[in-house]
């Protein structure tokens, strides 16, 4: 009997360190908002489609999920490179945004980190979705990594840990800037369509928020490797953001 123990507890723990060698997912999180005021609205495209690529190019498994799972509602201003053309066009990448998962589809347990692109619809529906908050929080304690982009950011401000401290204290980071939003986001009416300011919730929780400097140019993209978090300000950075999410996966490995 001891001999049939021991060879149960052998293949047990056999099978458990295979589940984590071959652990190669990403989960994007995306709204399933897809209006704002009464223009069209969603996930920003090369807030997704270029992370998306570059993940799905060095053969992480990605996985999409929205609040009402489906097909995710996607826009964009006219800012469709070649590039993004042929990535949208692909099988993977129409699939994957056709049928996002729901929160309750996920097993936080298979993904090594989580990408959140923009989307002004991120404000009310991630932002507030207790699934959703719980998913972060248990992906990244088990050392998953988290990259944001933009009004993605919005999607962390009431994650909190088990330890009941919110996910953003005391971790270096940035968000789409308050002064950007004010001055020239005609979309959301210059911040009057918007129910908070992120900087303003974000500093409220703890986060040491580096805010973006207009006249230097800086503060737009941070790296706060120890805390596995990068963020960045605007929707051209979605590339940056994923290639040091992947450096801090490789450095995991």
């Amino acid at each position: 009997m001891r001999k049939y123990c021991t060879l149960f507890l052998f293949v047990f723990l056999l099978i458990s360190c295979s589940d984590r060698v071959e652990k190669n997912k990403i989960l994007f999180m995306t709204t399933s908002v897809d209006k704002m005021g009464d223009k069209p609205n969603g996930t920003y495209l090369i807030e997704l489609a270029i992370p998306f690529n570059e993940f799905a190019k060095k053969q992480y498994q990605v996985d999409i999920l929205s609040p009402k799972g489906g097909e995710i509602p996607i826009y964009h201003s006219g800012d469709t490179t070649e590039i993004v053309k042929s990535i949208i066009k692909s099988d993977l990448f129409s699939n994957k945004t056709k049928n996002s998962l729901k929160p309750e589809d996920i097993n936080p347990e298979e993904y090594l980190a989580v990408f959140i692109p923009g989307g002004y619809g991120q404000f009310w529906d991630t932002h507030k979705n207790k699934e959703v908050q719980q998913i972060i929080a248990k992906i990244y304690e088990s050392n998953g990594v988290i990259g944001t982009v933009g009004h993605g950011t919005a999607t962390l401000i009431d994650v909190k840990l088990k330890s009941g401290a919110y996910l953003v204290s005391n971790k270096t980071m940035t968000s789409f800037p308050s002064w950007n939003e004010k001055n020239i986001m005609k979309q959301s009416n210059f911040g009057a369509l918007l129910p908070y300011d992120m900087e303003i919730e974000l500093q409220k929780r703890g986060a040491d928020l580096k805010i973006y400097n207009h006249e230097k140019k800086v503060n737009y993209e941070v790296v706060d490797s120890k805390n596995r978090l990068i963020t960045a300000s605007f929707s051209t950075s979605g590339k940056f953001v994923a290639e040091e999410v992947l450096k801090l996966l490789n450095t995991s490995e």
